[in-house]
């Protein structure tokens, strides 16, 4: 019997093609070691239908796209894993037409890596105090983010500029004397679009923005949120490319911080309202699409109130990746001792851009752009292994088969569920010579609640994600980026 991996058909080591009815290339890069997952080539299959979308609204509702719309292009990310309604690691290329869908759940998810002064064996000899101090500053009220709500609005509505230009020297109250004194502002370019995209005032975000009287703290700003998200102090353990090593400011040996957060309870509020809407915009009588994928023509009214609400929710993960980037150097600073720090790079792998007449999306992948306006050595890449595994930092080579776009990790091979029925041995064991910060210390729990945390954390342990390495190997052989220097954990914080 036919399945759908079969409709894959491999081209060379590190590609294969998607055999489908339509003319549109969906080159999957992955070389023969990276497991592919036969739902996500099902799921893929199902998204493909937006061009049986297309037709059918050319015949019935011929005034309701552009007649030059398509999608053009698709390319997969060797991280590929089935998603909601559209692959993680699938980027969409389209021309007349946005995807809301294909942006993901979490509005601007992203990478965040700021460089340190300290070396390896600094840190590790303070380890313990640094749990006790990460623990305190993330979950037991050390956050301290004092805020306006014009100073709100201005994040929501300006980004990081926005921010920048709100909060005045004089207010230094909690994180804020450490955002004054890093000069954040020098390092806006190495933050996607300045971390700034404008958006008009929103309605549907008063209860964020908060009364007008005076200085007040909110649940959301400096939050991690679950799933595969962290925040995580590593060492640079080698150094693969030392021209481009070198340029970044990278040395082995040194101490950095990689955040993965987007948007959380902001971002899903506004991924709902406009999902919504483009819904509620499908021309009335006619059958809704079966991949439950619906599209959002140009130029409309509602399209420019698309990009209020996506650009406001993208406003607020830069700040958030910012301030959890903030939370960790201070508790370093603390207890390590203070020194220089300086951003590598800040970008998200779920949203869409608008390149020329083409819109870009991509869900779970990192934009992987080529030397052009990178100083002649690609855009950063930030790639995640599982939890207590190898991260890296690569350079974008630009490559337009895949989109210029690389995987955002190493994509999983189990689901949440078939994660908690796994080996718990091997799970204690990881545990045992593995340092997580959760908001609980597993040290203090009653035995109940101590298996409760453990079964939530169990869903992001290494068995449940593919190799980091075969991921590696097949953007370097594809010629997507080139790899810079391999990271290791030295402890990692879990919402």
């Amino acid at each position: 019997m036919k399945t759908d991996i079969d409709q894959l058909q491999r081209l060379d080591q590190v590609r294969l093609r998607l055999m489908h009815p339509h003319q549109v290339p969906v080159p999957l890069f992955a070389r023969p070691e990276v497991p592919l997952e036969m739902k996500a080539v099902t799921e893929l299959l199902q998204v493909l239908q937006v061009v049986d979308t297309l037709t059918r609204l050319r015949q019935q509702a011929p005034d309701f796209l552009d007649a030059q719309a398509c999608l053009e292009r698709v390319a997969v990310t060797p991280d590929f894993h089935k998603g909601s309604g559209i692959p993680i690691g699938t980027v969409l290329a389209t021309r007349g037409f946005i995807v809301p869908q294909a942006i993901g759940n979490d509005i601007n998810c992203g990478m965040r890596l700021h460089t340190t002064h300290l070396t390896q064996a600094q840190v590790v000899e303070r380890l313990d105090e640094l749990e006790h101090k990460l623990r305190y500053l993330f979950f037991e009220g050390g956050r301290n983010i004092p805020m306006t709500r014009n100073q709100r609005q201005a994040l929501c509505q300006e980004g990081l500029l926005g921010l920048l230009g709100a909060v005045p020297p004089a207010q230094d109250e909690g994180l804020w004397s450490l955002f004054h004194r890093l000069d954040l502002e020098r390092s806006l370019e190495r933050v996607h679009g300045l971390g700034s995209m404008p958006a008009r005032p929103l309605q549907g975000l008063e209860n964020y923005l908060g009364s007008a009287n005076g200085l007040s703290r909110d649940d959301q700003i400096g939050s991690i949120g679950g799933g595969n998200h962290f925040v995580e102090i590593q060492v640079i353990d080698k150094i693969l490319d030392g021209t481009t090593a070198h340029a970044w400011g990278l040395r082995q040996g040194q101490v950095v911080i990689m955040v993965h957060t987007g948007s959380l309870m902001i971002g899903s509020l506004c991924g709902t309202i406009y999902r919504q809407m483009v819904k509620d915009l499908f021309p009335p009588g006619l059958k809704h699409p079966e991949n439950g994928i619906f599209l959002l023509p140009e130029g409309l009214p509602q399209t420019e109130v698309f990009w209020d609400w996506l650009n406001s929710a993208t406003n607020f993960a830069f700040a958030n990746r910012m301030f959890l980037a903030l939370i960790a150097l201070r508790g370093l600073h603390e207890v390590c001792g203070e020194g220089e720090s300086e951003l590598l790079y800040d970008a998200p792998h779920n949203l869409v851009w608008r390149e020329g007449e083409v819109y870009v999306h991509r869900k779970g992948a990192c934009p992987a752009r080529g030397p052009e306006g990178f100083s002649g050595y690609g855009e950063p890449v930030l790639v995640p292994g599982s939890m207590g595994a190898s991260s890296f930092i690569l350079a974008g080579q630009g490559n337009p088969e895949a989109l210029c776009s690389a995987s955002h990790g190493a994509g999983r091979q189990l689901s949440r569920g078939q994660a908690q029925g796994y080996d718990d041995q091997q799970f204690s064991e990881f545990l045992k010579n593995f340092r997580v910060v959760t908001p609980s210390d597993f040290r203090r729990l009653r035995p109940d609640v101590l298996r409760e945390k453990l079964a939530d954390l169990k869903q992001e342990a290494p068995f449940a994600y593919k190799g980091i390495g075969p991921v590696i190997a097949t953007l370097a052989q594809a010629g997507i980026a080139r790899p810079v220097a391999e990271l290791l954990p030295l402890l990692t914080v879990k919402g």
